[in-house]
């Protein structure tokens, strides 16, 4: 029975060494994307604004400064899949930026059956409120 047990407790200890480090990336992706839609504020249209107009945000700008700022983060790694610029249903302006990141498992490759990598995908999300 202790051969077993040890067994299963190696096995367990795997599977939550596993999802932790998919954890931890997850924090880091989600970190990443927050900091990069922040970023793309970067691409607003100061002059319009000081001059008295609503506030504007040019969109490939935005997806330049995103690809900037996710490239010299702690993720370089992490994929764009989006960055769009738009307004909600308040029509305040938007900025979602989505990111996807493949984590590679540790002990799960040895084990029978056991995935090599997950894909984790994350949006952060900036509201510009007038």
């Amino acid at each position: 029975m202790f051969p077993a047990a040890i067994m299963i407790m190696l096995v367990l200890g795997a599977i939550v060494l596993d999802v932790g480090v998919s954890q931890v990336r997850a924090r880091e992706l989600q970190a990443v994307a927050d900091s990069a839609a922040n970023d793309a504020l970067a691409s607003l249209d100061v002059v319009a604004l000081r001059n008295g107009q609503p506030p504007s945000l040019n969109p490939a700008r935005a997806r330049v400064i995103v690809l900037q700022s996710v490239a010299a983060g702690p993720l370089p790694r992490a994929k764009v899949e989006s960055v769009a610029v738009g307004s909600d249903a308040t029509g305040r302006i938007t900025v979602e930026v989505r990111l996807s990141l493949r984590v590679d498992l540790i002990i799960s490759p040895a084990l029978p059956g056991g995935a090599r990598s997950t894909t984790i995908t994350r949006t952060g999300r900036v509201v510009i409120v007038n």
